[in-house]
């Protein structure tokens, strides 16, 4: 059976994780109904005594749980993707929701797919911003016409909320974080580096992702300090850019 290990990580969410458990076990029951197995998991990095303290809740009971201290988003999802016990995997962060169809659309697409489901990750179609910041993001296909390599050069398609295959984050897995020497976007960077690796990025329609944005968040703390992506010479340079996500 085709099973999903579902990862929410968290640091500092406190009470927030509430929301995101309901969210994140609706889609989980979506799942489920429709035939697919799932593992609950979640990766605490450094957490707060607010975070440790709602983790007692009866809510997550169903829920393994895992303690770092990376002190680093990404790594802490490469040590979540070694425990992970399924062909999937789906990361949510602590202070997000997802639409109820979101995993079983995701498992749907690689159950039916012709492609090669360890070289394929699946987004959702719209990133919905609420909070500190408000927005709505569509997030191109990589056979879209709109989609256009030399865009990231500047400007990142795709985020961590997203599903592929536990193979995959094995051979390719996030870099660590380093703002003090100004690189904090390893999402960015993950998405070049399997681009440049042949691997497809597909757009889910009808699938949304909402993404709370707080103060001191991660992505706000990349804008204040800078940050950039390390540069990929093979897949970015001037003429080779266009071809990225084209072969």
């Amino acid at each position: 059976m085709r099973k999903l290990s579902v990862i929410i990580t968290a640091h500092d969410e406190g009470i927030l994780l509430g929301p995101t458990i309901r969210s994140v076990e609706a889609a989980i029951s979506a799942a489920e109904n429709a035939g697919f197995g799932v593992e609950r998991l979640i990766g605490l990095d450094a957490p707060t005594q607010a975070t440790i303290d709602f983790c007692e809740n009866e809510m997550l009971a169903a829920w393994k749980i895992h303690t770092f201290d990376f002190r680093n988003p990404f790594l802490v999802r490469n040590a979540m993707a070694e425990i992970a016990n399924a062909n999937w995997i789906g990361f949510v962060d602590g202070d997000d929701l997802v639409s109820e169809n979101w995993f079983k659309k995701a498992l749907e697409f690689f159950t039916d797919t012709d492609f090669d489901g360890s070289l394929v990750v699946v987004h959702p179609e719209l990133n919905v911003i609420f909070g500190n910041q408000t927005g709505t993001f569509v997030k191109p296909d990589q056979s879209s016409p709109l989609f256009l390599s030399q865009t990231l050069y500047y400007d990142n398609y795709y985020d961590m909320m997203a599903v592929c295959s536990k193979e995959l984050l094995l051979e390719y897995p996030y870099a660590p974080r380093d703002l003090k020497g100004g690189y904090g976007y390893q999402d960015w960077q993950w998405n070049i580096e399997t681009l440049a690796a042949g691997v497809r990025h597909v757009v889910l329609k009808d699938t949304i992702i909402f993404k709370r944005r707080r103060r001191n968040s991660v992505s706000e703390q990349n804008r204040s300090h800078s940050s950039v992506v390390r540069y990929v010479a093979k897949a970015m340079a001037v003429d080779k850019v266009a071809k990225l996500g084209r072969s």
